[in-house]
């Protein structure tokens, strides 16, 4: 993970004959996420009090000291009347930051979010990385009588979360095992999490964020959407350095699908979706079987230019009946229509044939494998001679949602004698 560095620039400043004068207006520019009666109280200038440029160098180093920002300038000047400065401070945000929560801290979690946001008030929920050691010792002072580190949680599928936790050094997940289960055996379960958990630092928090990323899908799949884990035990391992872990799983009941259906979409689109599924009601709710249904409409609107389709599967699930109805919500987002097409590495005699076979594609719907299936059907039917290294390049206009498609052919090939 790459950090940006907190550089300070000072603008060109307005040549000054008058080097004190009330102050008559203060602005921001560049903000984007933190509003400018945030920043402009921590830069703590107030109009009609008497300032000079080192009263605008200690509030651009305020403002520096937050953390917030990868540069802070600002420009000042007489007004229009000329007895008094304007300030404008440009300011440029840091472009990334993350949720944080805290971890096995022994002071409840909203008194040490109120302690950070009196502490911080540029931020809410979300803080830059170059923020946390700032974090920490606010923290610390709010009645944490321990030390506290801080590390970036990645493990999906949640986001990245930067998380406060007590210094000490915790122990790596050594071995995994399970009780109470009988549908899914042991084996296959041991498998499914050894590759997450062994060697992670234990946390009961992360090991469920493990169990409901590699166990729960296995239960998905054979109907039992209510599996839980009422019980995670660790314990010093007898033969490793760490410890081992004994989850104990309520496996639940077997669950049936009820009614499937699309949303985002047409209404005969849906209707059609749903016919062709595969998903038939009353059969065991295999939310395999489900994502796999999504991905496939996801394809194929992709295929009719939605290059940016996504899908979310939504469960309601009905405990008396024992059945889930699923939802396959599908966001298609903008059509990508073809652009222009150039062609390269071709003589003039033979382009205009390549482009006549290339058909009137301009203005139509973006199909992703067009070009390289029309590069494939060029070298079936031998239209070229000893034909070298081709390749299809798309050029996407995210505004004018447009694909231009690049063929490039490595050598001059010679028209064949069809």
């Amino acid at each position: 993970m790459k950090f940006v560095g907190l550089l300070l620039l000072a603008l060109p400043v307005c040549a000054q004959t008058i080097t004190e004068a009330p102050l008559v207006a203060v602005n921001v520019t560049g903000n984007r996420q933190i509003p400018a009666e945030k920043i402009l109280a921590i830069a703590a200038l107030k109009t009609g009090e008497v300032v000079s440029k080192a009263d605008f160098d200690a509030a651009r180093e305020r403002l520096a000291a937050t953390a917030a920002f990868e540069t802070v300038g600002y420009e000042y000047k007489l007004d229009q009347s000329g007895t008094g400065f304007e300030i404008t401070f440009e300011v440029h945000e840091i472009d990334i930051t993350y949720p944080y929560r805290f971890e096995r801290l022994p002071v409840a979690d909203e008194t040490l979010r109120e302690a950070l946001r009196a502490q911080e008030p540029l931020w809410d929920d979300r803080i830059p990385i170059t923020a946390v050691d700032r974090y920490v010792d606010v923290i610390v002072q709010s009645g944490v009588k321990m030390a506290v580190t801080w590390k970036v949680d990645e493990a999906p599928p949640a986001p990245t979360t930067i998380v406060f936790l007590p210094a000490a050094t915790l122990q790596n997940i050594a071995q995994v095992e399970f009780e109470g289960n009988g549908a899914v055996p042991s084996a296959a379960l041991r498998k499914a999490i050894n590759g997450v958990a062994i060697g992670v630092p234990y946390t009961e928090t992360a090991m469920r964020g493990l169990l409901d990323s590699a166990i729960r899908p296995l239960y998905d799949a054979g109907g039992r959407v209510r599996v839980a884990f009422p019980k995670i035990a660790a314990a010093k391992a007898e033969k490793l350095d760490g410890v081992d872990v004994t989850v104990t799983v309520d496996e639940g009941p077997v669950y049936r699908l009820g009614e499937v259906r699309f949303t985002g979409i047409g209404d005969s689109e849906a209707a059609q979706l749903a016919r062709t599924a595969d998903l038939a009601k009353g059969e065991t709710a295999n939310f395999d079987a489900v994502k796999a249904v999504a991905g496939r409409a996801e394809t194929k609107y992709r295929g009719s230019g939605y290059l940016h389709v996504s899908s979310r599967v939504e469960r309601d699930v009905h405990d008396e009946a024992r059945t889930v109805n699923v939802t396959i919500a599908l966001d298609l987002g903008a059509q990508y229509r073809f652009g222009r097409l150039t062609i390269k590495g071709l003589d003039v005699v033979t382009e205009p044939e390549i482009r006549k076979a290339w058909g009137s594609m301009e203005g139509r719907p973006y199909q992703p494998e067009y070009a390289d299936q029309f590069l494939d059907r060029l070298r079936a039917e031998k239209v070229f001679e000893n034909l070298g290294k081709t390749s299809a390049e798309p050029h996407i206009d995210e505004a004018a949602k447009t694909v231009d498609v690049t063929l490039t052919f490595g050598a001059a090939p010679k028209s064949s004698s069809r």
